[in-house]
């Protein structure tokens, strides 16, 4: 019984790896070791996320003061990047936590905040943190949904800025596609708050390499044709073993993709990874070319390549 459910759920056995949670274990290494892999994966990351849903929230509710003063430095560092024009695209948003505290605090507010995470679930209950805090001006900035880092559903340069907060952070192997992925949907700049395994402690690195955390950012962003501008250490971290800078990164001007075109004349969303635009209908974002179907749970789109549904007939 063990081993079909474990095939029924991408050959994880999600009961395991829920006990382990709830004995305190890191669940993204008992899940990889489930799978014969070395690295994390898209699906250990959304699982793993997935089954702490709620931590955060609360975890930032008790410690409201270091949450605060963590995201005054955010705030400092994206406000000389930030017009009352600018479109912003949030990474790996989580719980919406880190992402509606910086909000809060930026003087000069973004027309638009996309914010995405790889979990449908805290992603859900980030909404009613965002709304608990967020002044109804905000709220209407803030477009949350569900999507992959690997392939984000926006049009090409579609975005003027973009953030994170340690969203790149558990995926040391694939760091190259996933900033290529990053420069592909931005226009202006990359404003990335991630740990630096550069500056890191023996111990912290050790810490590193054991959870597949990335390492070598400013190499990376040289070699894909990027600019690095700035390069600032994080006071008001959580962990000593796992320091915050601030990337500044200028992504190149020439991709080998489709001419981009102004981002004001662009659809918000497109099917994962593309150009290719999604339109509203029917409680699905659709894609007239491709004929895929991304369902809406809960007024949240669920835009990721794993969850379309192949409907070509619909707008017949």
């Amino acid at each position: 019984m063990a081993s079909d459910s474990t095939n029924k759920l991408k050959y994880f056995d999600i009961a395991k790896a829920k006990a382990a949670y709830h004995a305190g274990k890191n669940v993204t290494e008992l899940l990889r070791k489930q799978k014969g892999l070395e690295h994390n994966t898209p699906d250990i990351i959304e699982a793993a996320y997935d089954l702490q849903a709620g931590t955060y929230i609360a975890g930032t509710r008790k410690n409201i003061d270091a949450a605060s003063m963590y995201a005054d430095e955010l705030a400092s560092s994206l406000a000389s990047h930030i017009k009352d024009t600018t479109s912003l695209l949030d990474i790996g948003s989580g719980e919406l936590t880190t992402i509606s505290l910086t909000l809060q605090r930026l003087q000069t507010k973004p027309a638009l905040l996309l914010a995405f995470d790889i979990s449908w679930s805290r992603i859900y209950l980030g909404c009613s943190f965002a709304n608990e805090i967020l002044s109804s001006e905000d709220k209407q900035r803030l477009l949350p949904f569900v999507a992959d880092i690997n392939e984000i559903p926006l049009s090409d340069k579609s975005v003027d800025v973009t953030t994170s907060s340690h969203a790149l952070e558990p995926n040391g192997p694939n760091l190259r596609k996933l900033l290529l992925e990053l420069f592909r949907v931005t226009k202006d700049k990359l404003v990335l708050f991630e740990p630096c395994y550069e500056i890191n402690t023996e111990e912290g690195k050790a810490r590193m390499d054991k959870l597949g955390y990335i390492k070598n950012i400013e190499g990376v962003v040289s070699e894909l044709g990027g600019k690095l501008l700035e390069k600032t250490r994080i006071k008001n971290i959580s962990n000593p073993l796992n320091p915050t800078v601030c990337f500044v990164i200028e992504p190149p001007t020439i991709l080998d993709r489709v001419q981009c075109v102004n981002a004001a004349d662009k659809p918000i969303f497109s099917v994962p990874g593309t150009h290719l635009a999604l339109s509203k209908a029917d409680g699905f974002y659709v894609s007239e070319e491709t004929g895929l179907c991304f369902p809406i749970l809960k007024n949240i789109p669920i835009l990721k390549s794993n969850n379309a549904i192949l409907a070509s007939a619909f707008n017949t």
